[in-house]
């Protein structure tokens, strides 16, 4: 019995563990998602027409402060187009980023 709950003590903290590790991966962002076709810019700055009805497939995301970034991995941002989120996401070559994990903005 002390084996099993051991292992199970084990289990547990390995998990927890691995999921505080994943959730640190990149950077924390607040923006909003998408699509390319739809991005404009006003005085230098990007924004997100969300009348706008594109779909070209890429995903760009748009931070607070008016900069756009590609989407490396589009398919993560389903659902969430034209929405303001959160992000863990990091820069990679040619200006694009990866995100790791995309929350509502609003959620809690």
């Amino acid at each position: 019995m002390k084996r099993m709950a051991a292992l199970l003590t084990l289990a547990l903290g390995t998990t927890t563990f691995m999921f505080a590790q994943d959730q640190s991966k990149g950077t924390e962002m607040t923006g909003t998602l998408c699509d390319q076709q739809c991005v404009k810019q006003d005085a230098g700055k990007a924004t997100c027409d969300l009348s706008c009805e594109g779909k070209s497939g890429q995903a760009v995301f748009v931070d607070d402060e008016g900069k756009a970034t590609k989407v490396e991995n589009p398919e993560i941002c389903k659902g969430k187009m034209g929405k303001k989120v959160k992000i863990h996401g990091e820069m990679k070559d040619q200006g694009m980023m990866h995100v790791y994990d995309v929350v509502f903005a609003n959620a809690g």
